[in-house]
């Protein structure tokens, strides 16, 4: 999951003053996502301020699985 202002920023980038890219879409989008998530009791992860190296590291320790060599 991604913050909404984050999310807005990188569709700004893509699509410029769309609806797509306003906040208010944004907002409506994850708040939407994070509902559905705690509804089915699904666990995820605010990756706003992760890498990608950060995120796979996460997820592999919540699963409890080791890296591959």
């Amino acid at each position: 999951m991604l913050q909404p202002e984050r999310l807005s920023r990188i569709r700004q980038e893509r699509r410029p003053d769309s609806d797509y890219a306003s906040l208010a879409a944004c907002r409506r989008e994850t708040r939407q996502a994070a509902s559905l998530f705690h509804d089915h009791h699904i666990p995820y992860l605010d990756t706003t301020t992760l890498s990608v190296e950060e995120i796979s590291t996460t997820l592999l320790q919540e699963a409890k699985l080791s890296r591959c060599a």
